[in-house]
């Protein structure tokens, strides 16, 4: 019997020593691994991505739509926010989420204010006011410079965190369509 009870303390201590560590969020998920946290942020930053293609494609034809999409991008980037601040650090790194945060943050930011002045800008137009034209410029080149700054933050974070983790990133083909919708 102490036979059979030593080995049984011998798997359950050498279980428990196994255990994957995981690290589980005030968000309530639990990331085993440095790919699934990564890719928490990822499926994320995707969502958000679409949502700027989809109000861009519908502003190009429906100001009212596109001013209406806001409202609700906003509280989702809200919430997008919310849930990776709940994220614990992985390892002990924050840098990733901390960039995450305030990329997102960033956005929710452009949802609400940015666009909106553009939309509202276009609905003043005439069609001969250079003036407004040029105002949504300003506001278009301040939103691109001001996203690069934390694009490279974000990416910069992204890459150390995929290093010190061993992981291999792939190219976001949905980042290079947005890309080059932007740039048309």
């Amino acid at each position: 019997m102490k036979k059979y009870l030593l080995l049984l303390t011998s798997i359950v201590l050498l279980l428990t020593s196994c255990k994957n560590e995981s690290s589980k969020g005030a968000n309530g998920v639990t990331y085993k691994t440095a790919v699934e946290y990564n890719d928490y942020i990822v499926a994320r930053q995707t969502t958000l991505m679409k949502n700027i293609m989809k109000f861009i494609s519908v502003a190009e034809n429906d100001l009212d739509s596109a001013e209406n999409m806001l409202d609700g991008y906003v509280k989702e980037t809200g919430t997008m926010v919310t849930d990776i601040k709940g994220m614990p650090a992985f390892k002990g790194d924050s840098s990733l989420r901390d960039a995450a945060v305030n990329i997102f943050g960033f956005y929710k930011k452009i949802f609400d204010n940015d666009y909106r002045d553009v939309i509202h800008l276009r609905k003043e137009q005439d069609g001969t006011s250079q003036d407004i034209e040029d105002r949504i410029q300003a506001i278009v080149k301040k939103i691109e410079e001001e996203e690069k700054g934390f694009d490279a933050r974000f990416q910069s974070a992204q890459k150390d965190f995929a290093r010190k983790n061993k992981m291999k990133l792939i190219e976001n083909e949905m980042q290079k369509e947005m890309e080059e919708k932007l740039n048309k």
